[in-house]
C-alpha cells in the first residue's frame, strides 16, 4: 500500500489558488524538471484566478449597486403609497402599510447582513 503524500508536498494535480500558494524557487525548478512546463503552468493559472476573482468583485459591486437602488425604490414605494392613503382619509392602513414594509425591510437587511457575515 502506498503512503500518503506528505503535508508539505504539494500535488500536481491541484494548482495552486494564489500567490502565496506558489512554490519556492527551488521547487518550482525540481517541479519543472519533473514535468517540464508545469511551472509555467502554474503560473498561468494564479493568473487566471487573479483576474477572474478581480472580474467577480466588479460584478458584485454591480450587484450591490443595483440592490442599493431596487431597495431605496421599493422604500420609496412604499412611503409614497402610505402617504396617498394617509391623504385620502385611511390613516391607519397608511400606517399599517408603512410599518409593514419598513419590517420588510428592516428584516431583508438583517437577513442580508446574517449572509455576508458568515
Amino acid at each position: 500500500m502506498s503512503e500518503p503524500p506528505a503535508p508539505e508536498q504539494a500535488s500536481l494535480s491541484d494548482p495552486p489558488q494564489g500567490w502565496g500558494e506558489l512554490p519556492q524557487a527551488d521547487q518550482g525548478a525540481a517541479w519543472d524538471q519533473t514535468v517540464p512546463g508545469s511551472a509555467e503552468r502554474m503560473l498561468r493559472q494564479v493568473e487566471a484566478d487573479y483576474e477572474h476573482r478581480r472580474r467577480m468583485d466588479r460584478i458584485d459591486v454591480w450587484f450591490r449597486a443595483a440592490g442599493t437602488a431596487t431597495a431605496a425604490g421599493g422604500i420609496a414605494g412604499f412611503v409614497w403609497t402610505a402617504k396617498y392613503i394617509v391623504d385620502h382619509g385611511a390613516p391607519a392602513a397608511g400606517a399599517g402599510l408603512l410599518g409593514t414594509g419598513v419590517i420588510a425591510a428592516f428584516g431583508a437587511l438583517s437577513v442580508a447582513l446574517a449572509r455576508r457575515q458568515k
